[in-house]
């Protein structure tokens, strides 16, 4: 299949316009692996200095101490050791050599430790990071390393954590060299553990559509007026700037929202999916946004995205979405973000409107609008901490360090290594002095429980989280502190605070809190540290390691089919699949596939051969009679299309429930509260046929039991428990938990 690429930085350019009705993808998430990694073992490591008077800075012992220390690979265990002069204006810095030459795109570091303590961020001086051709004297490019990353180090400063100090290569080079300066008559050192060049995390195209248009007169494709179904309003909703800038051509042309009026006449904006084309049910739609800061919880709360859909000529509305527990939202570079939301209907056109008075809305830039599929917010790769029967110290840690904290710590730390994305951690830290607590979780890859670095250099890694407050904003960030750990469990490297930590939300109100990482790794672990004034209290759902990328377009690719719906209904004992496309071309074939839960495969059950080539609306249906032989109450369908050139594409997945009369399992722990622990009986039923898993927590997500239970168990009593607080969970054979209820025991 042919396709088109981004060629400038400010223009979309498609190869083939004089083939109509082409479609633009946004590719805004998923990413090819990361790649091998080069690390500093291809050449003797060299030091040199500057300073003014040489006998006094030898007297004082500045230089560089054992840098080839830092020139043998990726080995955290030896250092070289930068020392900075305390005579003002002096320099130090450290060249190494790269195994191999590394290429533009490239993130290019060096992994370093901060000093013990620090008199202030101006004592740590400069850093500026350059790039070299082997041999080359003259700098293929420069870096000064930012202030806001300067602060960031200071984060962990007495720690031994080693941090980065990298940027995105732009040529090709094979040395890299850290210089330290600066004015500052304060002594101080760094340790400098490796340099290493990253493949960066590379853009894939996914299928989509976005409001560009190449025609001289944009007018047909946006409009600001009262869109028909909405409120009536006298004012015409003019306070859009430049709203053409929205469909046309261009990446850095935007519309703007004017200043707010009232909550009758909201800023609104609606634009056009090119070439008339329709986004399937399941894509995303939103909008990309540029803002002068996060966009927090009060901002979401005063947007709102809602789709439309032409019908006999006419835009008629679909859905609607607004607030931060259903709205998406992810950085993007250069300070843009996507707002979008998961739809569940068709759509052609998407309109963003600001229904709050909120000055962070002002002024808010909208470069285009889009519909997406589900993939553009994915990764290809993608691992986190499930665990069906997390094991303490084996799948998860805590450690808490507190001079006086009272309820400081972890509670339920197995909430967040489990299989259930909805249980959760929670770290507590109220204010006070030196008060810190960690949480360790492993990585899972599908079908093991062995730990394994399964995170490979240059992925995300990272954890899901909530603040029971709101948004992270930057003041809890610099308290919060990401690092990896290998299976073996030695550190390898961390990240603190806005400027080396990255901020996904997600559309249930979550957060995805992530860095870009040098090593391989098995293990992630959060740690989060209170102020005198500052406590810290914040839910956590998951780790996980993934190759997700962020960007802008960066690939177009005509769609073969478009597909306008996909449902799946319980009829007379089996599941019956049907879907409808609007257009089609070179297609071959759509395969139905079903999964019997979130880690079972998707396997194929039918096999229908599609039209062709057609521009005419198109229904197809197939019937699964083996659902109801399966035993489990929901299956999850999904179609593959194929080409007839190969190309693969896949649906948005549905859920079918097998039947409403299914009976569901049940669990009941009597009696409850339980005078004593050899009371405590429980009851089960409709089991599954090939039976489950009775397990007992305590109230810190402690497994103090479990006991298999078959298809025709109806009762078990449980083993002896202290008094206290407990969940009673019964699971499935795969691990899956079917009901649960808390149990108290009294002791008296």
């Amino acid at each position: 299949m042919e396709s088109l690429t981004l060629t400038s930085a400010s223009l979309v350019r498609f190869r083939a316009w004089l083939l109509a009705s082409l479609l633009v993808v946004l590719a805004m998430g998923t990413a090819s692996a990361a790649g091998n990694p080069i690390y500093s073992t291809g050449g003797v490591a060299s030091a040199s200095s500057s300073c003014l008077v040489p006998a006094l800075c030898s007297l004082l012992g500045g230089g560089v101490t054992n840098p080839g220390q830092a020139a043998n690979g990726s080995n955290t265990a030896d250092y070289a050791t930068i020392t900075k002069f305390v005579t003002a204006g002096k320099s130090v810095s450290l060249r190494l050599g790269l195994d191999r030459q590394a290429s533009a795109g490239d993130r290019v570091g060096m992994l370093v430790a901060p000093p013990a303590s620090l008199a202030g961020v101006s004592a740590l001086g400069t850093y500026t990071l350059r790039t070299y051709l082997r041999g080359g004297t003259t700098a293929v490019e420069t870096q000064v390393v930012s202030l806001a990353v300067v602060q960031s180090l200071r984060l962990v400063a007495g720690t031994d954590r080693p941090m980065q100090l990298e940027f995105v290569a732009k040529q090709a080079f094979d040395d890299i060299e850290l210089e330290v300066g600066g004015t500052v008559d304060v002594l101080y050192r760094l340790n400098v553990y490796y340099a290493y060049a990253i493949q960066s995390l590379v853009q894939q195209p996914v299928r989509g559509l976005t409001s560009h248009f190449p025609a001289s007169d944009l007018s047909s494709y946006y409009n600001t007026a009262i869109t028909p179904g909405d409120v009536v309003s006298v004012c015409g909703n003019t306070n859009i700037y430049n709203p053409e800038y929205a469909v046309d051509n261009s990446l850095t042309n935007h519309a703007t929202f004017g200043t707010f009026i009232s909550v009758n006449c909201p800023s609104s904006l609606s634009v056009k999916l090119e070439s008339s084309k329709t986004a399937p049910a399941g894509y995303y739609a939103g909008f990309v946004l540029g803002s002068s800061g996060i966009i927090d919880l009060a901002a979401l709360s005063a947007l709102r995205i809602t789709t439309y859909k032409t019908i006999n000529g006419v835009s008629v509305k679909q859905e609607s979405a607004t607030g931060a527990n259903l709205l998406d939202v992810k950085l993007l570079p250069d300070g843009k973000y996507q707002v979008s939301f998961p739809t569940k209907s068709a759509f052609d056109e998407v309109k963003i409107e600001q229904i709050g008075a909120l000055a962070a809305l002002d002024n808010l830039d909208i470069y285009y609008g889009f519909g997406v599929e589900p993939a553009a917010f994915t990764g290809t790769t993608r691992y986190l901490s499930d665990f069906g029967q997390p094991v303490s110290n084996t799948n998860y840690a805590t450690n808490t360090s507190a001079v006086v904290c009272a309820g400081c710590g972890v509670s339920n730390p197995a909430g967040a290594a489990d299989n259930d994305p909805a249980t959760k951690a929670v770290i507590n830290i109220g204010g006070g002095i030196a008060s810190t607590a960690e949480l360790k979780l492993d990585l899972r890859a599908p079908g093991s429980t062995v730990k394994t670095d399964v995170g490979q250099a240059g992925y995300r890694a990272g954890m899901i989280i909530s603040n029971n407050s709101g948004l992270l904003d930057a003041s809890l960030l610099s308290r919060l502190t990401l690092s990896t750990y290998d299976a073996a469990g030695n550190l390898l490297e961390s990240a603190s605070g806005s400027s080396l930590l990255s901020l996904n939300l997600l559309p249930d109100g979550r957060q995805e809190v992530s860095f870009l990482t040098t090593k391989n790794f098995a293990s992630v672990q959060i740690s989060a540290a209170s102020t005198a004034a500052l406590g810290v209290n914040i839910n956590v759902y998951q780790a996980f390691a993934d190759n997700l990328a962020s960007g802008l377009i960066s690939t177009i690719i005509p769609l073969p089919v478009e597909l306008t719906a996909f449902v799946g209904k319980w009829t007379n004992g089996a599941a019956e699949l049907s879907w409808t496309t609007a257009t089609e071309k070179n297609s071959s074939y759509f395969a139905v596939e079903r999964s019997t839960g979130s880690e079972a495969a998707f396997k194929a059950v039918g096999q229908v051969a599609a039209a062709g080539s057609s521009t005419s609306p198109l229904a197809y249906k197939l019937r699964d009679a083996e659902a109801g032989t399966l035993g489990v109450a929901t299956l999850y369908y999904r179609l593959r299309q194929v080409d007839h050139d190969g190309t693969q594409s896949f649906s948005p997945v549905v859920v079918v429930s097998v039947s409403k009369a299914m009976a569901v399992p049940q669990l009941e722990a009597y009696p409850n509260p339980a005078p004593n622990a050899q009371a405590v009986q429980v009851r089960f039923s409709n089991m599954p046929a090939d039976g489950g898993l009775v397990q007992t927590y305590s109230e810190m997500g402690q497994l103090v039991s479990q006991q298999p239970v078959g298809a025709a168990t109806t009762g078990l009593a449980l083993p002896g428990l202290a008094p206290g607080l407990y969940h009673v969970v019964l699971r499935d054979a795969a691990g899956q938990r079917l009901a649960t209820q808390r149990l108290m025991v009294s002791g008296r």
